[in-house]
């Protein structure tokens, strides 16, 4: 009546199928705990750059150099920058949520990106109570880099 080889076919492709879906979801599990390590190292890398960088400027020292996190950006706000993409970009003038929430005028950040919602998620701000602004955000590419800091025309500049 029942064709049991059919039907052992059946169950082994289930097993196959569910072991697959099983393997599947180790590798995107092993793969998120690995990205997010990898993030908060960053996070700890940009907290001692801006550490750096501050100490620096309260120091009034006139070339700073920055280690790391590799390709991730100094940014000044407020600072416009841009969302969407093609035909939907658009510029925008505003600064992360952690400086406008603490009433800050000004604050430098290192963000993974260019945007408020990259600093607030991916980044570590400051008080820039120095007023010091950057002529475009600077980015950390082939780390160390050395910012100069000119006080009289309150700018930071790589070199």
């Amino acid at each position: 009546m029942y064709n049991k080889k059919g039907f052992l076919l059946a169950e082994e492709t289930l097993k196959i199928i569910l072991a697959v879906i099983a393997i599947g979801f180790l590798v995107y599990l092993l793969f998120s705990v690995y990205k997010t390590n990898k993030d908060s190292g960053n996070l700890e890398l940009a907290k001692a750059s801006m550490e750096t960088l501050v100490s620096g400027i309260n120091n009034s020292k006139a070339r700073i150099e920055i280690y790391n996190p590799s390709n991730w950006i100094i940014c000044s706000w407020p600072n416009p920058y841009s969302t969407g993409f093609g035909p939907f970009q658009s510029i925008k003038l505003g600064m992360p949520k952690f400086c406008s929430n603490l009433g800050l005028d000004n604050c430098l950040c290192i963000c993974k990106k260019e945007n408020p919602d990259s600093c607030d998620k991916n980044g570590i701000c400051r008080e820039n109570s120095w007023s010091l602004l950057l002529d475009k955000n600077i980015k950390i590419d082939n780390p160390p880099i050395t910012l100069f800091i000119d006080y009289d025309a309150k700018k930071i500049l790589k070199i």
